[in-house]
């Protein structure tokens, strides 16, 4: 059983980091692929670094309004997860793939940013069937490997396509790059927010077309840039941003704002 779990847990995401790495025209290297996983599976790292540090102000909001489930679910959804998840997928790009050498041309942000999200959607898994197993069992924890494996990796992958794409308008396309920076970050924070928020409270209609719509960014996202690279005539291409740790803060610090004020809006 436990054979079972961890191959419905860590299956899925490699393979589709595979297939995804597999189907670029100019395939990137072995090595960076693995390295971008394993970037995405540490994120856990500073999530953990940041409740350690910023934990107790956090909790201390989160237990003064246990009263208010919604503002809970809200508060868990759009900055627990979105936020602070795709802000360290955004990081650990910016930071570290953005300096790979074979980082080169748009298709490669899209390539990273998904094996970033699935890597990081690989740690999750493992983690939540981690808990369910000694919590309710191997059968619970087997079934919820299973549901994560098309649910979360669609999700993510579905995040990481956006950002990707978004990332490599912005390194390659010289047209407001820095604003193309923040909705890279932005719209993934949107779409994860609002998938966990459904769930969360328990819209299930909004929670398959939200994976739906993942889904058709994988298909017809992924279709696009391919046939961008069709029409290349080789594989370099100069990269027109220059990023620094005030600009890389700055669109941090504003999607923070956007977040706070999303929150407050809709609880």
């Amino acid at each position: 059983m436990i054979i079972e779990i961890l191959l419905w847990a860590v299956l899925p995401s490699i393979l589709i980091c595979v297939y995804i790495s597999k189907k670029d025209l100019f395939p990137e290297p072995t090595k960076a692929i693995i390295s971008a996983i394993a970037l995405g599976f540490l994120i856990f790292i500073p999530h953990e670094l940041f409740f350690i540090f910023f934990g107790e102000y956090y909790w201390n909001i989160y237990g003064d309004n246990l009263q208010n489930q919604h503002f809970i679910i809200l508060l868990e959804s759009f900055f627990q997860a979105a936020f602070l998840e795709e802000s360290l997928k955004f990081l650990i790009f910016l930071f570290f793939i953005s300096k790979f050498n074979a980082f080169n041309e748009p298709m490669d942000a899209i390539v990273y940013g998904v094996c970033i999200s699935l890597g990081f959607s690989l740690m999750e898994t493992l983690d939540w069937t981690n808990s369910i197993y000694f919590d309710g069992g191997p059968s619970a924890a087997l079934e919820e490997a299973k549901v994560r494996a098309w649910s979360s990796n669609t999700l993510h992958a579905g995040c990481g396509i956006i950002m990707g794409t978004l990332l490599s308008n912005a390194f390659f396309i010289k047209k407001l790059n820095y604003l193309k920076l923040s909705f890279a970050l932005f719209i993934p924070i949107l779409l994860h927010g609002f998938y966990n928020f459904s769930i969360g409270k328990g819209f299930v209609l909004l929670t398959y077309l939200l994976l739906l719509f993942c889904l058709l960014l994988i298909l017809f996202g992924w279709r696009k840039a391919r046939k961008r690279q069709l029409v290349k005539k080789m594989e370099a291409e100069d990269k027109v941003i220059s990023l620094n740790f005030l600009n890389i803060s700055f669109t941090i610090f504003i999607n923070f704002l956007l977040v706070v004020l999303l929150i407050n809006y809709l609880k």
